[in-house]
């Protein structure tokens, strides 16, 4: 890589893509624990040193260097613990600087085949003392997931980056992107009959609605996830659920529902449209 054409290819060709689905389809292919990382809203950034050289390439193709970009570098120290060749991966926040959260290559060694904490072992050392490197947390349960998700959201975050701590570099659908979600009570319209539900007589997908100001029904969709602690014998046509979702389509169905709890102490006529009608 000895171009900056060679450096952009690389970066487009090799990032580490983060899928998005709800956290319970993802930890059916990816058992806890989990490593969270904050999601950070910039630009995804390659940071590559050769010797003394430094120099930043982004997915779409824009090159920094410390010359022709000197507010990109000046948060960016001399790196005493660097080896003389590697490559980073990272985000570039304007007005905030640099942070970065993996690595792939040091000197001649290609590092993507290990593990993710062995990849955090080597970044920490290298990164030591700068600053620069993007904290994240190892979560046991799918609730300690949700509730750091909620904490992020009220501090103003994105949201977060849910790893898969025994991926290598790349692995497809190792990385879970999770953005800020809102919640809606919702009150149970019917059951879907799957596959699963012949089996074992347990639903595990349900129609859910609210009720309109006139108070017709408005059916928002389906919903067939739910964390731990929510028994899907106890969810039942009537019960009224808390639905954590992303955002709400055209058509008024909800993306990426899934069920934080039955709310007991509600009934299906609390459960309005001018929760999400805004």
């Amino acid at each position: 890589m000895t171009s900056m054409s060679d450096l952009q290819n690389y970066v487009l060709e090799n990032y580490a893509r983060a899928v998005t689905l709800d956290l319970a389809t993802w930890l059916l292919r990816n058992p806890l624990p989990s490593v969270c990382e904050t999601k950070l809203d910039g630009i995804r950034v390659f940071l590559f040193k050769s010797g003394e050289k430094l120099v930043l390439s982004s997915k779409h193709g824009a090159m920094f260097t410390p010359k022709g970009s000197p507010k990109v570098f000046a948060r960016i120290p001399e790196f005493t613990h660097a080896p003389h060749q590697m490559i980073l991966d990272g985000e570039y926040l304007s007005g905030e600087g640099l942070f970065l959260f993996d690595i792939l290559q040091v000197d001649d060694r290609d590092v993507r085949p290990l593990l993710l904490p062995d990849r955090k072992k080597i970044l920490r050392e290298i990164l030591r003392d700068t600053g620069l490197e993007v904290p994240y947390r190892t979560m046991r349960t799918s609730e300690e997931i949700l509730d750091l998700m909620e904490e992020t959201a009220k501090k103003g975050g994105e949201g977060l980056i849910v790893k898969n701590p025994t991926s290598t570099y790349g692995q497809p659908g190792s990385w879970l992107k999770m953005k800020r979600y809102d919640t809606v009570d919702c009150f149970i319209v019917d059951y879907e009959e799957t596959q699963e539900m012949k089996r074992t007589g347990i639903p595990r997908s349900w129609h859910i609605g609210v009720y309109d100001d006139r108070g017709g029904r408005v059916d928002l969709g389906k919903v067939g996830a739910f964390v731990e602690s929510v028994d899907p014998r106890q969810v039942k046509i009537g019960s009224v659920v808390e639905i954590r979702f992303q955002n709400v389509t055209d058509d008024v169905k909800l993306r990426q529902p899934f069920i934080l709890k039955i709310r007991h102490d509600k009934t299906p006529d609390e459960c309005l449209l001018s929760q999400i009608k805004k």
